[in-house]
């Protein structure tokens, strides 16, 4: 009988210290969600420093052939909407600028590209400045380089874009 008390004794006593674990740990699981809520604004910060960095591969001219091929002009494209989107890594950047968009229209107007339609209907928005898919573009881009790191998910803020083309292509690149 004595055997059987003690057993009951621990059975509630291992029963109350699994209910009290528990409680304690979902109480401080809510807490780590506030805390969490409230450093959301640093994180935002890091990521937006992450987005805007000064990265590799930046060139300020297209460097397109005489006669340049499809996977050249998809290339210069991909670089140029690296000012405008977010992506967990980004390599390659030339400015977004009318006259490098005008040039990459010319090059897709006088092409035979297989792509030829759709180049032109992205590089035709970003002349009537329509950025507003871009991010989209960009993945157009990385899908028929078969990318499998950077896909874009999201859009840059003005802010966010303006230091990034600071960064990387220095003010005089700014729009005006």
């Amino acid at each position: 009988m004595k055997t059987w008390i003690i057993i009951f004794v621990l059975l509630i006593g291992a029963t109350i210290g699994l209910i009290f674990g528990v409680y304690k740990m979902l109480d401080g699981g809510d807490a780590q969600k506030t805390v969490t809520s409230s450093e959301q604004a640093t994180g935002n910060e890091r990521e937006s420093k992450e987005q805007t960095k000064k990265i590799g591969g930046v060139t300020y001219d297209l460097k397109l052939s005489q006669s340049p091929e499809e996977h050249e002009v998809v290339q210069v494209m991909h670089h140029m909407t690296h000012q405008k989107v977010k992506a967990d890594k980004k390599w390659g950047a030339k400015p977004m600028i009318p006259k490098t968009i005008n040039e990459i229209y010319d090059v897709i107007s006088n092409s035979n590209f297989a792509r030829k339609e759709d180049l032109l209907a992205i590089a035709e928005r970003w002349k009537n400045g329509d950025f507003s898919r871009v991010d989209d573009d960009h993945n157009y881009f990385w899908d028929y380089q078969n990318g499998t790191i950077g896909k874009a998910y999201g859009l840059l803020s003005e802010s966010e874009e303006r230091r990034f083309i600071i960064n990387n292509f220095g003010d005089e690149y700014l729009p005006n």
